[in-house]
């Protein structure tokens, strides 16, 4: 019967792995911020991309992905086209089942895959 021995390169190999692992999994329960966008306001915190849009009814669902941040219900929200620009004013509802929250549609005219900041 053999034992197995680690050597210490080995010991070292899985020590790296696991620190960053920690590290990286940590930045993920942080919010992102967005870059500054056309009308130069501060930076945003991205909260999601719009996944669906119901303009009959009168909202967007927003697919968090990954992200862990999800603001307070009743927050303003805009939705920010990559080409239009902001294209959006939105106000998130009480309605969520992870990994979508709803937001109502206060004014202008979002589509599908507009990033979501608040």
């Amino acid at each position: 019967m053999r034992i197995a021995r680690f050597s210490p390169f080995r010991w070292l190999g899985i020590a790296a792995a696991v620190g960053s692992a920690l590290v990286h999994a940590g930045c993920a329960a942080r919010p992102k911020p967005a870059a500054v966008d056309a009308s130069g306001r501060q930076p945003s915190i991205v909260v999601g991309e719009i996944a669906l849009v119901d303009k009959k009814r009168g909202f967007v669902l927003v697919d968090l992905e990954s992200n862990l941040y999800v603001p307070a219900p009743g927050k303003a929200l805009r939705s920010i086209g990559a080409l239009s620009g902001e294209t959006a004013h939105l106000r998130l509802s009480t309605e969520q089942k992870r990994p979508f929250i709803a937001a109502d549609i206060l004014d202008g005219d979002p589509a599908v895959g507009d990033v979501v900041v608040q």
